[in-house]
């Protein structure tokens, strides 16, 4: 199988978190449908069959992983034909700076001033997402040049720019996937 990663996003004015949720549903959905394997059914996925449990990982059984993210304006969803995979998007630079003092360490505050603050909380969270983890776990995840660790496990990053030269950073289990991005 030919490794594969897809991400598709939406900027948004004047909508709710909760609008941007049911967005980032049909993203999810669009990102499946983008990366199905041949063999399944031709049909689109069934939204039915999307699963958000509570403090855990979105998924789609049988389906590949995805990660959503959002932070008005923008609603982004990634995905990748096989392995893990983790999403971040940032659009307020004031919470990161206080977040990112209290939970990381002496190596990733050098990292931030040599890539900013925001890269690394978003590698931070992406690499949170990939391996299922929820806010509480932050702080185990460790960010380096091009990557993070987190329960033992190494993610590797891709950084992508999307609207008005906004950043996202997914982290996946498998090296050098190629993403392709489209705005729906």
């Amino acid at each position: 199988m030919k490794l594969r990663g897809i991400l598709y996003y939406s900027v948004l004015t004047g909508h709710t978190v909760h609008e941007a949720s049911r967005i980032g549903r049909r993203l999810a959905l669009a990102c499946i449908d983008a990366l199905r394997v041949a063999g399944e059914s031709a049909g689109p996925a069934d939204p039915g069959r999307l699963q958000f449990p509570p403090r855990g990982k979105p998924h789609y059984p049988g389906g590949p992983q995805f990660s959503i993210s959002h932070s008005l304006p923008l609603v982004a969803c990634a995905a990748v034909s096989h392995g893990d995979v983790g999403l971040d998007v940032e659009c307020d630079d004031a919470v990161l700076r206080l977040s990112l003092a209290t939970i990381s360490d002496d190596a990733e505050r050098t990292l931030a001033r040599e890539i900013g603050v925001r890269h690394v909380w978003m590698a931070k969270e992406a690499a949170l997402k990939a391996g299922g983890g929820t806010i509480e776990h932050i702080g185990a995840v460790r960010v380096f040049a091009g990557g993070a660790t987190f329960r033992g496990r190494c993610y590797h990053e891709c950084r992508l720019t999307l609207a008005d030269d906004r950043p996202a950073a997914v982290m996946t289990s498998e090296p050098g996937v190629p993403f392709e991005v489209h705005r729906l």
